[in-house]
């Protein structure tokens, strides 16, 4: 995770994000909110989550679902 640069933020500060992705726990909850300001900070983002094993179960959607661009967990 330290790939990602992430900073903690006020969660009404992350959703202000242009893009946001969210990691889902094994209770299947978004407990963890990355926001991104541009396309390419998503890629990177989506790529390192990829990375440690995480499937995005939005990737074959054509949008967003509750205000997610993707979400990522464990099992698709």
């Amino acid at each position: 995770m330290t790939n990602l640069l992430v900073t903690t933020v006020e969660l009404n500060i992350v959703r202000q994000e242009e893009m946001l992705i969210g990691i889902r726990n094994a209770k299947q909850e978004i407990y963890r909110v990355i926001g991104a300001s541009s396309s390419k900070q998503y890629n990177n983002a989506s790529e390192e989550l990829e990375d440690l094993g995480l499937n995005n179960e939005l990737e074959e959607a054509d949008r967003a679902k509750n205000g997610y661009d993707a979400i990522f967990g464990l099992t698709k």
